[in-house]
């Protein structure tokens, strides 16, 4: 069952039938946010995507042109979802008098969600607003509710995220209560509460990188709380909830349940372990975990060689490759840097000097000249020398503007890095990020030359 109280979006042209079906969320247990839409748009819509929205109910015909004109309203409702559905899994739920049309309206959304940038709803359903309407309000309401709960029970994907994210709720909001109590019995709560969220984010990260950026100095404080209070929800005895029933079934059946076959173990690192520059975002090159491609530019030059003591072709000979390499190939491995700089340095913003890891981004299909020929999962790849890290397969869009992903290994030197002072940028474009679990793995290795345990890595 999803949980109760989630968020759901209810839309509708109609404002006495937007009305009835937001109170009928209400008795359903959700906290419905309702969007009017008026003259061929929504009213008030947000400025951005809602993150965390799983269910839409939306009326079918939003605007006239005839009700089997099916092109302007599936138009319509792609332009709706597109405004307050952010990425993620969702479910659609058709509210209209007119629920014949829904196939072919979900059929259109199908056809028409990639080339309009959507991400298409994991599922579909649908709601007669006749069975409702002609109802006495009390009657119409409760008759509205069991419809809702059993237009959504079928869809698993949903409960299973929305019960995630549940948890995660709830342990933000006990940390926020345990936090509390400590100023709960003071002459004035609030004044002491604002006070001592401002003492613990100052602790975390000093005043001055407090004042500069006090949202980031408040997760730092309040991140581990929020970590153990998740491990405490998590550790709740009792029978598994409905909604993981069917994974705890999947683990009960197979203590080492198998990768689903369309998912890809390098697509799968890519989601888990880093994160890719996004639209919008200004990746900076000295940012901790951030890996940069080296600009042509920068390559061979003066202040290349100096800081790694050889041109590109033998620095990536002498410390990753077990062979020699042909022209082509050496044309496909591509010299990025990894920032590794001290996590409290960064909390704190008193970097002096940034260290950045050599490291090598080689198509999957030229592993082989780098771990000493071996190719299958299983036998122990032989790099160059030990502080070589293989960050591990992941897949990325190529270089070069345009074109399909394609697979990769990174490469980490854990002994070959070059230092620049603070905020000074490299020469070159930002990949991607390490994120935190595998940037402390690289750091493990930086350190003692050994593998980190604990760190989940995908690999077939």
């Amino acid at each position: 069952m999803i949980p109760r109280h989630s968020r759901v979006i209810a839309i509708d042209d109609v404002e006495d039938h937007l009305q009835k079906i937001v109170w009928g969320l209400g008795k359903a247990g959700f906290c419905a946010i309702p969007f009017l839409f008026l003259d061929g748009k929504l009213e008030d819509p947000p400025e951005h995507p809602l993150p965390g929205v799983r269910i839409v109910f939306t009326d079918i015909h939003l605007v006239g042109g005839g009700d089997h004109n099916d092109t302007i309203h599936a138009a319509n409702i792609i332009r709706c979802l597109k405004r307050v559905v952010a990425d993620g899994p969702y479910v659609v739920v058709f509210w209209s008098q007119f629920v014949g049309d829904s196939d072919r309206i979900k059929v259109l959304i199908e056809e028409r969600a990639v080339q309009a940038n959507l991400t298409s709803p994991v599922g579909y359903a649908s709601i007669d607003k006749n069975e409702v309407l002609s109802l006495p309000a009390l009657d119409g309401a409760e008759r509205l509710r069991t419809l809702i709960l059993e237009r959504l029970k079928p869809f698993k994907t949903l409960s299973v995220a929305l019960s995630w994210e549940d948890r995660a709720a709830r342990a933000a909001a006990r940390t926020t209560d345990r936090l509390y109590e400590v100023v709960a019995e003071a002459e004035q709560p609030p004044v002491a509460w604002e006070q001592l969220l401002a003492h613990l984010a100052c602790q975390a990260v000093g005043p001055d990188e407090a004042s500069r950026d006090l949202k980031s100095a408040l997760d730092e404080a309040l991140l581990p709380l929020l970590e153990d209070q998740l491990s405490l929800i998590g550790n709740e005895q009792g029978a598994p909830s409905e909604d993981l029933k069917s994974l705890h079934d999947l683990v009960s059946a197979d203590a080492h349940p198998s990768r689903p076959v369309s998912v890809a173990a390098s697509r799968l690192n890519t989601s888990y372990l880093i994160e890719e520059v996004g639209a919008g975002v200004a990746w900076l090159t000295w940012s901790r975990g951030v890996v940069t491609a080296l600009g042509t530019n920068f390559i061979n030059s003066g202040p290349f060689v100096r800081a790694f003591g050889h041109d590109d072709g033998s620095l990536i000979r002498q410390e990753f490759a077990t062979r020699n390499l042909t022209a082509d190939e050496r044309r496909l491995a591509k010299l990025h840097v990894v920032e590794l700089g001290p996590e409290c340095d960064h909390v704190n913003a008193k970097v002096s000097t940034h260290r950045y890891l050599l490291a090598l981004l080689i198509p999957t299909g030229l592993l082989g000249a780098f771990n000493g020929g071996v190719m299958k999962p299983g036998k122990s790849p032989q790099y160059r020398n030990d502080s070589v890290f293989d960050a591990g397969k992941f897949s990325l869009l190529p270089l070069s503007v345009g074109g399909q992903r394609e697979e990769w290994h990174l490469l980490i030197s854990c002994r070959c890095f070059m230092s620049l002072a603070a905020r000074v940028p490299i020469e070159g474009k930002p990949r991607f990020r390490l994120r935190r679990a595998l940037l402390e793995d690289v750091a493990h290795r930086y350190s003692t030359h050994a593998r980190r345990p604990g760190v989940m890595r995908f690999f077939g």
